[in-house]
C-alpha cells in the first residue's frame, strides 16, 4: 500500500493547552519578578488571562500581537515599564517550549507511523513554537494558519499542508481534537478525519468523522484501515 500523510492538530491534541499556557505565563511572571523584585506579587496569572481577553474583545492582529499588547497593558497597570512587554512575550514562548506536556501516546505512535511509511505533519490554529520541540524533527512540515491568512477550518491551512507536503487530499488522514476546526475542515477539503476525542464526549449530532479514537496508540491501524480503501 503506497504511503498516505498524517497531520495532527498540536493544541488540544499533542498535548492539554490550558496547563501549558498557565505554566508557561507563570514562568514568565517568574522572569519579570526576577528581573523587577518591584513587581514582586503584582501581577498573577489570571491578571495576565483577563487582560489579553480584554485585548482580544478591543483589538484585531496576530495572536502574539495580541499576547504582547496584553502585556503592555498589564504592565501599565500595576506601574511597570509597558516596554517590557516585549522581552516578555519572548519569555512566555521559551516556557512555553519548556513547561509543554506532550501526552505520552504522541512519540510513539509518530514513530510507528513513520515506520510504516506514512508523511507526518501539523496544522494548527495556534502559535506554539512547535521547532523548538524536539518532536519537531519527525515533522516533515508544520503549518501555521495565520500564517496563511485564515484560521482552520477554513480550506487554505489544509491546501498549504498539501502543497508543503507535495500531494493532493487523497490520501491524507488528519487527526485533531476540534470538531468544527479540525474535523468538519478536513473532510470539507478532501481529507479523511480523525476525531481525537479522549474524554469520550458524544459527537454533536450529523458530524460523522472518519474514525474515533480515545488514545493515538488506536491510530496507526485505523490509518492503514482508513487508506486501504483510497
Amino acid at each position: 500500500m503506497p504511503p498516505g500523510v498524517v497531520s495532527f492538530d498540536l493544541d488540544g491534541t499533542l498535548w492539554e493547552f490550558a496547563p501549558m499556557m498557565d505554566g508557561a505565563l507563570a514562568a514568565a511572571i517568574d522572569s519579570l519578578e526576577r528581573r523587577h523584585p518591584e513587581l514582586g506579587g503584582r501581577l498573577t496569572v489570571a491578571d495576565l488571562h483577563r487582560h489579553r481577553e480584554l485585548v482580544g474583545q478591543a483589538m484585531q492582529g496576530t495572536l502574539e500581537e495580541l499576547r504582547r499588547q496584553s502585556f503592555r497593558e498589564a504592565l501599565q497597570s500595576v506601574g511597570g515599564d509597558p516596554q517590557l512587554a516585549e522581552w516578555l512575550g519572548d519569555e512566555l514562548l521559551a516556557a512555553r517550549a519548556d513547561v509543554v506536556g506532550v501526552h505520552s501516546d504522541v512519540e510513539p505512535v509518530v514513530d510507528e507511523l513513520l515506520a510504516r511509511g506514512h508523511v507526518v505533519g501539523a496544522i494548527t490554529n495556534g502559535n506554539f513554537p512547535f521547532e523548538q520541540l524536539a518532536l519537531a524533527e519527525r515533522f516533515a512540515f508544520v503549518v501555521h494558519a495565520e500564517h496563511v491568512g485564515e484560521m482552520k477550518p477554513a480550506a487554505a491551512p489544509f491546501r498549504r499542508a498539501a502543497e508543503l507536503a507535495g500531494t493532493d487530499s487523497a490520501r491524507w488522514v488528519h487527526v485533531g481534537d476540534e470538531i468544527g476546526t479540525d474535523v468538519e475542515g478536513a473532510q470539507a477539503y478532501g481529507m479523511l478525519a480523525v476525531w481525537l476525542n479522549r474524554s469520550r464526549r458524544a459527537a454533536p449530532e450529523g458530524v460523522h468523522p472518519d474514525g474515533e479514537i480515545a488514545s493515538l496508540h488506536e491510530l496507526p491501524d485505523l490509518v492503514d484501515r482508513l487508506l486501504a480503501g483510497r
